[in-house]
């Protein structure tokens, strides 16, 4: 796509802003191997008398062929969230009087433009608010995971009110975004993705990950997806790349979660799971994997208290215990196939703007760090009893 058409949508969001006769600079950059499926740019609007508007645009990058290949409308589900799921979570947020610090932490949506292959979204940025990524080379602290985990379940509690208290819409859109993960476009990806990771576990575990990998194999991807107890819509694509977070001066910690393009109907530990074991190591799980866990399910008792909802008899601690019973086994999977993508560096990370292939040539082979998380995982499963 052209800048000439990134310039039009600005333009458009200028005049809506009460920009005059302003001048637009565009800077296009790379998060160095932490974004796949966008063009990036920071974008400013300057005009006389007025303060810099500091704009973020994401511009789809992903060739139609890769498309084809995939069940997911990354841009129409994420156009989807800032137009109409966001508005409808802030309706509840103001009808129970939620206090502006327990509010989901969102970035303002300036405009977008829809059409196939050209798909644009424009946001504030961040980055000229002091916030940053964190450093997907190192696992996540303690403040930061909790924190982190904190907005995710507000973003579930938001999801469950909206359940109970509107059933029929949630219905629709249990319908709207529900996507179909036994394509078989997958299958190749996956197991050049498991084979890959088999090859560098140390020798005395690699018997009990093909085992377990066997066993698996029986279900298909969408089997832990499935709900058990109480339904939520999901982020999809919960990482720290997807999130960024700020130091105020006071010392606390401020994070703001991005990018729902993988929204879908699910168990709530699914998104759990993707975080944790997607950005942590093997030092992080031993101190503060249960202590997360119980953070979580906390944090969401409190979130749906504020919206009126009572989480014992909605989902309760033995309900979501039972879930994550049934579900640690993917936090196995989900590593296998996202510490690679995670840790890769910028020159090895792959280019599906251009793609033309299958989507097994996805499948990244891991780099030292991985190889070190990777193995890392390997133990922490065999010591809970999983391996």
């Amino acid at each position: 796509m052209s800048d000439a058409e990134l310039r039009d949508l600005v333009q458009t969001v200028a005049s809506e802003q009460g920009f005059k006769d302003c001048r637009i600079h565009l800077k296009p950059f790379s998060t160095g191997g932490a974004n796949y499926t966008s063009q990036l740019y920071y974008v400013t609007i300057l005009a006389e008398g007025k303060d810099d508007l500091n704009l973020f645009a994401k511009v789809a990058c992903v060739s139609e062929h890769v498309r084809k290949q995939t069940p997911f409308k990354i841009y129409d589900t994420e156009m989807y969230f800032y137009t109409d799921l966001l508005k409808r979570y802030q309706e509840l947020e103001e009808k129970h009087n939620v206090p502006e610090q327990h509010r989901l932490a969102t970035v303002k949506f300036y405009g977008c433009r829809k059409e196939y292959l050209k798909e644009i979204i424009i946001l504030e940025n961040l980055s000229s608010m002091g916030y940053e990524s964190y450093d997907r080379f190192k696992s996540f602290d303690w403040e930061y995971a909790s924190k982190a985990v904190t907005e995710l379940a507000k973003l579930h509690a938001l999801s469950i009110a909206l359940s109970k208290q509107s059933p029929e819409e949630f219905q629709s859109l249990s319908k709207q975004l529900k996507y179909d993960l036994k394509a078989e476009t997958f299958k190749p990806m996956i197991e050049n993705i498991i084979s890959m990771a088999l090859a560098v576990i140390i020798e005395e575990n690699r018997g009990k990950l093909e085992a377990f990998i066997q066993e698996s194999q029986e279900y298909e991807l969408d089997y832990f997806y499935k709900v058990q107890h109480q339904p939520v819509i999901m982020h999809g694509d919960f990482r720290a790349s997807n999130i960024m977070h700020r130091l105020r001066e006071d010392g606390h910690l401020e994070v703001v979660v991005l990018d729902y393009q993988m929204l879908n109907i699910s168990n709530p530990a699914i998104d759990l799971m993707y975080f944790i074991f997607s950005g942590s190591d093997e030092e992080f799980r031993r101190q503060h994997y249960r202590q997360l866990l119980d953070h979580y399910h906390m944090e969401l008792g409190n979130s749906l208290k504020r919206l009126g909802v009572d989480i014992d008899t909605t989902y309760s601690k033995e309900n979501f215990e039972a879930d994550l019973k049934e579900v640690q086994p993917y936090g196995l999977l989900v590593g296998m196939m996202m510490v690679p993508m995670v840790t890769v560096l910028a020159e090895d990370a792959p280019d599906m703007s251009t793609a033309t292939g299958d989507l097994a040539q996805f499948a990244i082979p891991p780099n030292q760090l991985a190889i070190a998380r990777l193995n890392g995982l390997v133990e922490d499963f065999i010591r809970w009893g999983v391996l």
